[in-house]
């Protein structure tokens, strides 16, 4: 590495303490994502009191021609 004027020791001391915090953050990413995920999945899947348990049914009736 003459650009920075480093050893070969240096440069490889660099590199390694580089990739180390590239890997840190990857890691912290990914645990932020699945997190985010996990919450995300919470919200959706969650049924809501204010419908009624025949909901499904109605949906299923709008389908249906009544003039057959």
């Amino acid at each position: 590495m003459n650009e920075l004027d480093l050893s070969n020791t240096q440069a490889l001391i660099f590199t390694v303490i580089l990739i180390g915090l590239l890997m840190y953050l990857n890691h912290r990413d990914r645990k932020k994502s699945a997190r985010v995920e996990r919450e995300n999945r919470q919200m959706i899947e969650r049924p809501s009191e204010d419908l009624s348990p025949d909901y499904g049914r109605y949906i299923q009736l709008a389908g249906v021609k009544s003039w057959r």
